[in-house]
């Protein structure tokens, strides 16, 4: 329930600002239009947190009220502060007002020198000048809080015309110091955060398989939040098992899975297994084979499922370390993949020279390729490195809200290079 009155606190605050640089918003047939879309999306977002994670909201509905909130966030977030700063202004100029006007009411001297202007005249000179520098402050904030609506609505329709375009294949060329040369080359296909469900579908998911299929990877991943609604979960499984990697697909849970119907997942990827299929899944524990004669370890930790409580979430992922890195031995090439990038500090510390991760989404809006919301996560976008020990963080593959920005949805190829 936190979600939707943070939004009807946003709608409240944006209404606010819209009838202060738009009047005419709050007359007439503008003004049904806004509250009735105010409360439409408010239903959308409602809807979950009362009947649960598994309530399907028509995928129209969903854009409209993503649409709408990101929107109205715009509209609190730029036109909030410039609203704030013009009524500033307005109070800071009333406050001046009354001294002013009895200095400029007060009585001229009788006489002044000859060619010296007449101190009324000067004072009255300069009020207005003052008045005028004012008055161009106070124009130039109407003007910028009138465009404010304008810039919510193109941001919101780029976004999400952006997040609905589809994948793109992200290169990657990661140097590992010492790597075998028997691994020069070596080629991993990551998917990450699909979100099968209301805005992707299992065809979306074969297209982004066979993306990897193509680039002729050695050894596909899928590092978590794979689906979302459970009734495409034999789709969902049946598009993982095209994959064609000679060292087949490992695959992790994420915090989706856990929400959805963590049993169903996992006993639709035993099923997969058990058919013979090439997905696996890896939850505390890691999974071994050899190319060209060099052994290589994957190993796979569950995602945290910690609420709010950092401390939980430490020691769980501390917890995943300690049984899933059980057994690694100096001959193997360790790799790790998890859905949360915070576990990279656990991986490097174990050896392992290469981390995949996802969960971020990259935070979806990015300008000249950094996050907006940088500080929400320690690893939020790209590459890290910890002395020899790398970590990759996918923009993720899906997503479950269509909204994105300069942060495109992305199929990663990354090509292990010594250095």
């Amino acid at each position: 329930m936190v979600r939707p009155l943070l939004l009807l606190l946003v709608y409240v605050v944006a209404w606010t600002v819209l009838k202060s640089f738009w009047p005419a918003m709050a007359r007439g047939w503008r003004r049904w239009v806004l509250l009735g879309g105010s409360a439409l999306s408010l239903a959308v977002w409602l809807v979950p947190a009362i009947a649960g994670r598994n309530a399907e909201v028509p995928a129209l509905l969903r854009i409209l009220a993503t649409g709408w909130s990101i929107s109205a966030i715009i509209i609190f977030l730029v036109g909030g502060p410039l609203a704030l700063l013009r009524r500033w202004l307005d109070r800071r100029a009333q406050a001046k007002a009354s001294p002013d006007v009895m200095t400029t009411q007060a009585p001229a001297p009788v006489s002044a020198p000859s060619g010296t202007p007449a101190p009324h005249s000067t004072q009255a000179s300069a009020l207005e000048s003052l008045t005028s520098a004012r008055m161009s402050r106070r124009n130039l904030l109407t003007n910028a809080g009138r465009a404010v609506p304008l810039l919510a609505v193109g941001t919101s329709t780029a976004g999400l015309a952006s997040g609905s375009m589809g994948f793109k294949v992200e290169s990657v060329e990661v140097r590992l110091p010492g790597l075998p040369a028997a691994l020069d080359g070596f080629r991993i296909g990551q998917i990450t955060d699909v979100h099968v469900g209301t805005f992707i579908d299992t065809q979306y998911l074969r297209d982004t398989v066979a993306a990897m299929n193509e680039a002729k990877v050695d050894l596909q991943v899928m590092t978590g939040d794979l689906i979302d609604d459970l009734d495409q979960l034999d789709a969902t499984m049946a598009a993982l098992e095209e994959c064609r990697a000679p060292h087949g697909m490992l695959a992790v849970l994420g915090n989706h899975e856990h929400w959805r119907g963590l049993d169903e997942v996992v006993g639709a990827y035993a099923k997969s297994q058990s058919r013979g299929g090439p997905v696996r899944l890896l939850v505390d524990e890691s999974h071994t084979f050899e190319h060209g004669g060099q052994r290589v370890r994957v190993v796979g930790v569950d995602y945290p499922m910690s609420g709010r409580s950092h401390r939980v979430k430490a020691a769980r992922m501390k917890q995943s370390a300690e049984q899933a890195f059980q057994g690694v031995s100096p001959d193997e090439v360790v790799l790790c993949l998890t859905h949360h990038p915070d576990f990279f500090d656990h991986a490097a510390e174990r050896g392992a020279r290469l981390t995949l991760a996802g969960h971020t989404h990259g935070g979806q809006v990015a300008f000249f390729g950094v996050p907006f919301f940088f500080f929400a996560f320690q690893y939020m976008l790209g590459r890290y490195r910890r002395g020899d020990h790398q970590l990759y963080v996918s923009g993720g593959t899906g997503h479950w809200l269509p909204f994105r920005l300069g942060v495109p949805p992305e199929v990663t190829v990354l090509t292990l290079r010594s250095a």
